[in-house]
């Protein structure tokens, strides 16, 4: 078995678990209030600043050449999204700068944050990439789950763009490009190490559901 076929036995009942979060039902549906999808917009470029700071990190730690170059076109891919697509998203959602500035980040996605960065400085490049990686392709997976369940919502809902984004072909490309790179550059011949990455894994999936519950005011 590849090891991204064990991960996904570590946590496919908890990205089950997220398809089901009343958030993103209500987005599926359209009937999210505008102030929440606000803060959750808010905490996720908050995050996602951070993923670049773990994303740079972890190239510092990149000895082998194509796993450094994967990371950079990632690195370039956040910045991208980050600075062309999200900020002008908040903004167009009537927040200036203060506004950003003055948002507090949420306890969890610092708790996360944390956590990705102590499992670095841990165990490594490895690890980092495991954590991030459930981050992108839990995404792919509750976004495909929910527009197979909710098609038809979400094709009448503002936030379609959100689904279409994460079913995208890029977005899927991209997602596998992780995968395949993961189980071809990841040594398994240890099931110590196999164990903790299953860990890894399942306590980021573990922080997504707790974040979905954070962005719904839970």
């Amino acid at each position: 078995m590849k090891l991204t076929e064990t991960l996904f036995s570590e946590v496919n009942k908890l990205w089950d678990k997220s398809a089901e979060k009343e958030f993103l039902i209500k987005m599926a549906k359209g009937t999210l209030a505008k102030e929440s999808y606000r803060y959750y917009m808010l905490q996720d470029y908050f995050y996602l600043l951070d993923y670049k700071r773990i994303m740079e990190k972890l190239l510092g730690l990149a000895e082998d050449s194509e796993v450094a170059g994967f990371i950079k076109a990632v690195i370039d891919v956040v910045v991208e999204e980050t600075e062309q697509v999200h900020l002008p998203a908040i903004k167009k959602l009537g927040l200036s700068e203060e506004d950003i500035k003055k948002e507090k980040l949420s306890p969890v996605i610092a708790e996360y944050i944390k956590f990705y960065f102590d499992e670095i400085d841990k165990y490594g490049l490895e690890a980092g990439m495991i954590a991030l990686l459930q981050c992108s392709w839990n995404y792919a997976y509750i976004a495909r789950k929910l527009c197979d369940r909710y098609g038809e919502d979400i094709e009448k809902s503002y936030y379609k763009f959100w689904f279409d984004a994460y079913v995208s072909d890029d977005y899927v490309n991209n997602n596998q490009m992780w995968i395949d790179i993961v189980d071809k550059k990841i040594d398994c011949s240890s099931e110590e190490k196999i164990t903790n990455l299953r860990r890894i894994f399942k306590t980021c999936a573990e922080f997504e559901n707790k974040f979905w519950d954070c962005v719904n005011g839970d």
